[in-house]
């Protein structure tokens, strides 16, 4: 780059690569300062939050597992009679019972595994006031012991009162109810099923613990089953303690998609109808798990987006009010400067313009000097030598007057094949593909068509009506450089002899012409007519400009 250019790039292309990089180094802090606000403002509001839920959900846990704690410490004081002794609770079940608010029901399930135990049940049932006792599965359908492959866990004693008339069910009948019993029994612990409708009340939903009991010998002997309703159980133990404010609280199973349970400050089992920020925790109940969804509505994403967002706007309002009054200073500095620059690049334009046309104009002038040098042909007179010159010279003023109009870039082929460059072209029969000649090249080709034109009408087949010429090109690529193809073939013309001796037109299509392409060529003058063959790479027509200082139209 000269050095005014490189001046005038860092006078007036500096300053404004230096504004532009402050204005994006000012968006990018304000925009990573936003990011960050955010993203902390984010974290301390789920850190503020979570230590409310964790303080409610370590109260919740208390309480629910103070009801696990009640089943075994209960299960543990009860000693079980023989099963021949009826109301085995007694008193003991109505006591418990006023242990938990949330308690419905307590009963007594001991394991019966043959007919002489079952017989017992049966006589304790009896003795108890049962009227026709038995034992019952699902829709009261009656079992029989004796054809039982499984256990039987019958309900021998209930307490309140009023759900006596399920004495006799066999909850071993029942799939889940058996599962959770036998759960118990291998592991020594409390075990619960999932939501179901008791027996007793159909409408109800609620959850059933099994605690196990054991004999001194730690042969197991039933279990006892507490019942607790749903939505006394969770709405007592979600109210021990205090949430985030306007937060929903769902309960869920680990076999369940719906909630068991859910609690809004709106109200009970209220879906939350706002965007919402969600905290689980977890905890073991039953030999389950269970699962708390905290929904808050706070959308914490918005809230930390509103306010990294004003972070935001103030960087943006300080680095505009920064380059406004950078801007502003630069442009007053460098208006005189500007100026100058124009001025100063005015005048180099114009020498790049008087350069250029000095070349042009040298390098037609060689040209037109080697075309009126070379068309001086001994045995010609002087108007036939200033015709000759004259109709080349004009053939080469068209080309360039084609060249001029396509800015010097390029020329097409088939364009040089007209009425204004070449005579009798309306009779020359073509076909090729049309390529783009460089400005050499074009000037080549235009002196190579009239000359082989100007032949054909003098002596060849364009001398006579019937004559014709077909002029034809092709370019083969056969895994090498793609090599251009040119043939003229004379017909129905008078009978051409090779000429005695060489003028400007031999040396064109024989030398000339050839040289200027880097090809070669063939002439040959047959008693068909006269033909001719050209072959040159094609990069040597269609590559990019090559200095064309010194003329090529030379002997």
């Amino acid at each position: 780059m000269p050095l005014r250019d490189r001046t005038t790039f860092r006078e007036q292309v500096m300053p404004r690569v230096l504004l532009a990089l402050l204005i994006l180094a000012g968006v990018l802090l304000s925009v990573y300062i936003a990011n960050q606000e955010a993203r902390q403002y984010r974290t301390v509001e789920r850190l503020r939050i979570g230590e409310i839920i964790d303080s409610h959900f370590g109260t919740v846990s208390e309480h629910i597992l103070a009801r696990s704690s009640l089943a075994k410490t209960v299960a543990r004081f009860f000693v079980p009679p023989p099963l021949s002794t009826p109301r085995a609770l007694g008193a003991f079940g109505d006591r418990a019972l006023g242990l938990a608010p949330d308690l419905t029901t307590i009963g007594w399930l001991p394991e019966v595994v043959d007919p002489p135990q079952a017989a017992e049940v049966l006589q304790a049932l009896r003795a108890a006031g049962v009227e026709q006792p038995g034992f019952r599965g699902p829709g009261d359908k009656p079992i029989d012991p004796a054809t039982l492959k499984r256990p039987m866990f019958p309900i021998v004693d209930i307490a309140p009162e009023k759900n006596r008339f399920v004495l006799g069910v066999d909850a071993g009948a029942f799939p889940e109810r058996l599962q959770a019993i036998l759960q118990a029994k291998r592991s020594h612990d409390v075990s619960r099923t999932r939501p179901l409708s008791l027996v007793q009340s159909p409408d109800e939903r609620a959850l059933l613990l099994y605690a196990p009991i054991y004999d001194e010998g730690g042969g197991f002997l039933g279990v006892m089953g507490f019942g607790f309703r749903i939505d006394h159980f969770f709405r007592n133990a979600l109210s021990a303690g205090r949430v985030p404010r306007g937060a929903t609280v769902s309960v869920f199973t680990h076999d369940m998609t719906q909630p068991l349970y859910r609690l809004t400050a709106g109200g009970v089992d209220d879906t939350p109808k706002t965007p919402s920020a969600l905290f689980e925790r977890k905890m073991e109940f039953g030999n389950s798990e269970l699962r708390f969804v905290y929904s808050v509505p706070r959308n914490l994403s918005r809230e930390g987006f509103i306010r990294g967002l004003w972070m935001a706007s103030a960087g943006f309002a300080l680095t505009g009010a920064s380059a406004l009054l950078l801007g502003f200073i630069w442009n007053r500095a460098n208006a005189l400067s500007e100026e100058v620059a124009s001025r100063r690049s005015a005048e180099d334009r114009l020498k790049v313009l008087i350069h250029e046309l000095n070349h042009r104009v040298r390098n037609v002038m060689a040209v037109a000097q080697a075309v009126v040098r070379l068309s001086f042909t001994p045995g010609l007179s002087l108007a036939e030598i200033q015709k000759t010159a004259e109709g080349r010279l004009q053939a080469l003023a068209r080309a360039l007057s084609l060249l001029t109009d396509s800015d010097w870039k390029s020329l097409s082929l088939q364009s040089l094949i007209s009425e204004e460059i070449i005579p009798f072209a309306g009779r020359i029969s073509m076909d090729g593909p049309d390529i783009a000649l460089r400005a050499r090249a074009a000037q080549t080709f235009a002196l190579l068509f009239y000359e082989l034109a100007t032949n054909a009408a003098k002596h060849g087949a364009l001398s006579v009506p019937d004559g014709k010429v077909d002029l034809t090109w092709r370019i083969d690529n056969l895994g090498g450089d793609p090599i251009f193809h040119l043939h003229w073939k004379e017909s129905g013309g008078p009978r051409v002899d090779a000429p005695s001796r060489r003028g400007f037109g031999e040396l064109l299509v024989r030398r000339i012409a050839p040289r200027d392409v880097a090809g070669k060529s063939q002439v040959r003058y047959d008693a068909d007519g006269f033909e001719y063959e050209l072959e040159a790479p094609l990069q040597e027509l269609i590559g990019p400009q090559k200095d064309e200082d010194a003329p090529q139209a030379r002997a």
